[in-house]
């Protein structure tokens, strides 16, 4: 399958096209020319339009799929089909299933589930058994299976000595090691972020308190076992100082950000809006100005969906009862690049969806060159569009942005040799 991309941006700091406006030609999987005015003769597929750009495929590092056990929230097929919509060309998938990914079987059975689909699965598996944190799960045996990272989910180790060990375990493995932080007693109950908003509409808060203390510790414990932790979910201002000054001491640590966490407030909770009710919860402008300074910076290294989907009866119901999350595969890109365009150039925002993520799992970067395999995504950062429901890929639709109007739309990708478009 031949595929021409006309006029087209490049953006890959690590090419030699970079920063050139040029057609690109992939010929079944590779890049066979880039050039300017390539011939379209014989070409299947031809994608043009206005303000195109190409960056190498974009990495989501947490996402929460329902397979196995509840695949009528998200099966694989759909999840990838909402990720390849979203722009990713690899999306690492929570072990936060029923039954949990905590084991050498169900590392298998996810990467077959993905195996011909044009979005490349990237496995988690669990920390510890039935993400319970009692005993640790099989860790090298996921890892022998496929698996690129272990995580308790959005369940934190409260056992330090347990969390410790798990550090050390892992010290040898090729696997990134994430970690939740939400302190469970001090979250206990709560049902959005503590503050004046919550005060003012009677419902209990999860301090930011509850956050920091536990990056606080973990960060004491990669310092003490010398090992690279990745915080996932980082979401408060005292989280994004712990770990800035964790990096210029020489840490090996790196931090990731839900996208809707750099633009939604707390204050979207006063009408009890169930789809704005997730985990860890929005926080102030304070904290949300800190994370666009982390980000911008590089405190925070990249950018994640944090898609959660729930079915239509788990969510809309009394805000206190409602489950916790929201699709964001589809509106990742448009919400960090609305949230970060006026303190970041393109190029850096793109490199939090590309080089970050790979970074944090150990993967290598592809370049966009003439004989390389094309690991693309296709975008145009400028169109405006409207988020609506009937567009959605996702089997849910919990979000609490349909009918939003959103600049900055993916339009395919490419890759493992497949074309997959926007529609």
């Amino acid at each position: 399958m031949q595929i021409l991309i006309r006029a087209a941006k490049i953006i890959d700091p690590t090419s030699e096209h970079n920063g050139k406006l040029l057609d690109v030609l992939v010929t079944d999987g590779t890049f066979t020319s880039i050039g300017k005015d390539l011939d379209s003769l014989g070409v299947d597929e031809v994608i043009e339009g206005d303000d195109l750009h190409i960056s190498t495929g974009w990495v989501d590092l947490y996402a929460t799929f329902g397979d196995p056990g509840k695949e009528y929230k998200e099966d694989i097929e759909s999840g990838l089909n909402t990720a390849a919509q979203g722009g990713f060309t690899k999306v690492a998938v929570s072990p936060q299933t029923d039954p949990v990914v905590d084991s050498k079987s169900a590392i298998q059975y996810l990467l077959n589930k993905a195996k011909n689909h044009a979005v490349d699965v990237l496995p988690i598996g669990a920390i510890t058994k039935g993400l319970k944190s009692e005993e640790l799960a099989e860790m090298f045996d996921m890892q022998t299976s496929g698996a690129v990272a272990v995580s308790n989910g959005k369940h934190t180790i409260e056992n330090t000595k347990l969390q410790n060990l798990a550090l050390l375990y892992s010290k040898n493995l090729n696997l990134a090691f994430y970690t939740f932080c939400q302190d469970e007693l001090l979250s206990a109950g709560g049902q959005m972020h503590e503050g004046e908003m919550n005060t003012s509409i009677g419902l209990k808060g999860i301090p930011a308190l509850a956050e920091e203390v536990v990056v606080a510790r973990d960060l004491y414990l990669a310092e003490y076992s010398d090992v690279a932790v990745h915080f996932s979910h980082i979401t408060t201002k005292g989280s994004v100082d712990l770990i800035r000054e964790a990096k210029k001491k020489g840490l090996k640590v790196t931090a990731s950000v839900p996208a809707h966490h750099l633009s939604i407030k707390d204050e979207a909770i006063a009408d009890f809006e169930p789809n704005y009710k997730v985990v860890p919860p929005f926080r102030s402008s304070e904290h949300i100005a800190a994370l666009i300074a982390g980000v911008a910076d590089g405190t925070i290294d990249s950018i994640i969906s944090d898609h959660e989907p729930c079915e239509i009866e788990a969510k809309f119901s009394e805000f206190s009862i409602a489950e916790a999350g929201i699709i964001a595969l589809e509106t990742a890109f448009s919400t960090a690049l609305e949230a970060l365009s006026n303190k970041m150039q393109l190029e850096e925002i793109i490199e939090r969806f590309t080089t970050g993520p790979r970074t944090v799992l150990n993967l290598n970067t592809p370049t966009i060159k003439e004989g390389n395999k094309a690991e693309i995504t296709i975008f145009t950062p400028t169109l405006k569009w409207v988020y609506e429901k009937d567009d959605i890929k996702s089997l849910s639709k919990n979000s609490p942005l349909i009918g939003t109007e959103m600049t900055g739309l993916p339009v395919g990708v490419v890759n493992k040799e497949q074309l997959y478009l926007n529609s």
